[in-house]
């Protein structure tokens, strides 16, 4: 025993005591208590010292309960600290778990110092395999309750030391909190303000029909409507107190993002131009299709391509494009992604397939074929935003992938023909 004591002593300062115990090795890790023992009172703790297994979801120590004099340390496994409590969910008590304990970590110290019922439960997490300290037959010898009251020393400085650490981490977790708090509410106040602002961008754009015979109308009124909504978010994102790398608007990863959007919307137009080059030689319904073909623009009826008109309609569309955008991944896809919880993925693609459909939503005052065209690209420019984080990428692949799909392959043709 003598050997044993001697051991542990000399590898106080080590990850481990390897140590024999009832003839098999016993690895007892580094821990609050044996660290700050002497070789002598080492020798006096390991006649009381026992292992223990427990298998998971065991208790090893119940809430309320007394603890007699023993104390614990986790050799293998964890143990969850729990506690139960009212679910204003559930309607009824359940169990909270409150914090892990690891291998070399102790537990049970606190009843065993002030002799009060346990104010936790601790629970097996998975099978567990723990070395007691049991000295609750102290009682009953003189030496024994000198040895208790000398680990009880050692603890309480322990617990001291421990609960100077819990009140800062008290302390941090409760900014933290607050931070959350601040950070939640802003974010849901972008939310609810853009949702708010596509519906009325929606519901006024759905006026435009009207004036579909005049031209001023398409070139003049849509451009304006969509710039009123789209300054709208200015004040929105000044005063949200998030950076504007928040929103994607930052410029220090251009050339990156510049070159990884870039080569998506070039695959993206190859793999458009293929899928339209196969429709035409496979189905007659678009044989008389060509596989290049320039958007018409029409007036009273009239195409009037490469006309004044024309060019002013590119024009519209390279000046609406960025505030699109700008609406769809600043606006809503920013916030979606950092307002909800779950996984990466389950984050990213709910928030740009949330946003694409807004995006889509709002061409649909022009013709549902446009809609549905645009639905499509709309995911490449929202994975784009979320790969890059940068709103110049994806602007950038919605000028070149919608501006070669509308003016250059004919694709609203093509979709309405689809729908017919």
């Amino acid at each position: 025993m003598a050997k044993v004591a001697t051991a542990m002593a000399s590898a106080a300062s080590v990850p481990a005591f390897p140590l024999r115990f009832r003839r098999k090795q016993l690895d007892l890790p580094k821990n609050a208590l044996f660290s700050s023992l002497s070789r002598q009172q080492l020798r006096l703790v390991l006649p009381y010292l026992k292992q223990k297994r427990f298998k998971s979801g065991k208790s090893i120590l119940e809430e309320g309960a007394k603890n007699p004099g023993k104390i614990y340390i986790v050799l293998d496994g964890q143990v969850a600290i729990a506690k139960e409590g009212v679910s204003p969910l559930r309607n009824g008590f359940t169990t909270y778990e409150l914090d892990v304990v690891r291998r070399g970590e102790i537990f049970g110290e606190a009843s065993f110092v002030d002799g009060r019922p346990s104010s936790v439960t601790f629970l097996a997490k998975s099978d567990v395999t723990v070395a007691v300290v049991n000295l609750s037959a102290s009682k009953r010898s003189v030496r024994a309750q000198r040895l208790r009251d000398m680990v009880t020393a050692k603890l309480r400085r322990h617990i001291a030391s421990q609960a100077e650490q819990t009140v800062e981490l008290r302390l941090n977790t409760r900014r933290i909190e607050d931070e959350f708090e601040q950070y939640r509410s802003g974010v849901g106040h972008i939310i609810v303000t853009t949702l708010c602002l596509l519906s009325v961008y929606t519901l006024a754009l759905s006026f435009l029909p009207n004036f579909k015979s005049l031209a001023h109308a398409n070139f003049v009124l849509s451009p304006l409507v969509i710039l009123l909504f789209a300054l709208s978010f200015g004040p929105i994102i000044a005063t949200s107190g998030f950076p504007p790398g928040f929103f994607g608007l930052r410029f220090d990863n251009w050339k990156s993002a510049l070159s990884y959007s870039l080569q998506a919307s070039g695959i993206f137009l190859a793999v458009l131009l293929l899928g339209k080059w196969l429709l035409i030689n496979v189905s007659s319904a678009f044989a008389d299709l060509p596989l290049i073909e320039r958007s018409d623009v029409e007036i009273s009826g009239h195409a009037v391509s490469s006309s004044s008109w024309y060019w002013l309609a590119i024009f519209v569309y390279v000046l609406l494009t960025p505030m699109q955008e700008f609406v769809a991944r600043s606006g809503i896809q920013a916030p979606l992604y950092a307002f909800l919880h779950g996984s990466e993925q389950k984050r990213r693609w709910c928030s740009i397939m949330a946003s694409n459909l807004v995006f889509a939503a709002a061409h649909a005052h022009i013709s549902l074929a446009f809609a549905i065209a645009a639905f499509l690209p709309g995911i490449l420019w929202g994975w784009i935003f979320a790969r890059t984080n940068s709103l110049l990428a994806a602007t950038v692949s919605n000028l070149v992938v919608g501006g070669g799909a509308i003016f250059l392959f004919g694709i609203e043709g093509l979709v309405t023909r689809m729908a017919a």
